[in-house]
């Protein structure tokens, strides 16, 4: 992702992507998880995704 993501421009995108992995990944490993923190976990892994989509063009305005 930080290949296509090239560039101080899209420093933000790139924090937050791995941000929202990162978050995934540790709710993902946490034995004390309950429903809250199975739905964060659920919602981070959505935006991880999203994003990917959006930067290989699955996301295309007026698709």
């Amino acid at each position: 992702m930080s290949g296509e993501l090239a560039g101080g421009a899209n420093e933000r995108v790139r924090r937050h992507a791995k941000a929202a992995l990162d978050l995934a990944n540790e709710l993902l490993h946490r034995r004390t998880a309950d429903y809250r923190l199975a739905a964060l976990c659920a919602q981070a892994t959505t935006s991880v995704i999203n994003l990917i989509a959006i930067i290989s063009g699955r996301r295309d305005r007026g698709r």
